[in-house]
């Protein structure tokens, strides 16, 4: 069974796991992405994917930051990763400044507000 990208609540220590990806290659993009964004984060347990069936479903790759102060904008950003690309043509409107905007943005260019969840 693959798993899906799983929230991790916050441990109090110092890294926090904030993906659990379904494998290698989505947990490199996700904290590739993340650090495209100033969040320091770190892949663990990759080197253990050649043992999945044999080992048990904890191990999968996990994304963890490194600063606890990160981890709700990591999460955000993981949310937007999991929805996947937007549909190209399909327009948005922002909720803060009402501009219509292109569905390749995720941001306002004109106020820099988020683009809303689904």
């Amino acid at each position: 069974m693959r798993p899906r990208g799983r929230p991790a609540e916050p441990s109090g220590m110092s890294d926090q796991e904030v993906y659990l990806a379904s494998d290698p290659v989505n947990a490199e993009i996700a904290k590739d992405m993340l650090a495209s964004h100033g969040i320091a984060a770190q892949v663990r347990n990759q080197y253990l994917w050649g043992g999945m069936g044999d080992l048990p479903a904890n191990v999968y790759p996990s994304v963890w930051v490194e600063d606890p102060a990160d981890y709700a904008a990591a999460r955000a950003l993981i949310r937007a990763f999991e929805r996947g690309p937007v549909e190209s043509g399909s327009t948005w409107r922002c909720p803060n400044c009402g501009e219509q905007l292109d569905a390749q943005f995720d941001q306002c260019w004109n106020c820099q507000t988020e683009r809303p969840g689904d």
